[in-house]
């Protein structure tokens, strides 16, 4: 997708995935999992096969505004 009629839309998304895919290989060479955010916990997958490594199970919640 490197032509010149490329969106800024489409230059996000190439940039977004070139980010992803060097963090998954920095974590691929650090033996590290990766972070997701699924169903409202963070899952810890390992980044070769995206098997789950951990879950984590408490809640996320947000400040109630104070008047």
């Amino acid at each position: 997708m490197t032509t010149e009629a490329q969106t800024l839309t489409e230059k996000a998304v190439e940039a977004m995935r070139a980010s992803v895919r060097t963090v998954r290989d920095d974590h691929r060479r650090r033996n590290r999992p990766l972070a997701t955010w699924e169903d409202g916990k963070v899952v810890y997958r390992d980044a070769d096969s995206g098997q789950t490594v951990r879950e984590d199970s408490v809640p996320y919640v947000t400040k109630s505004k104070e008047n």
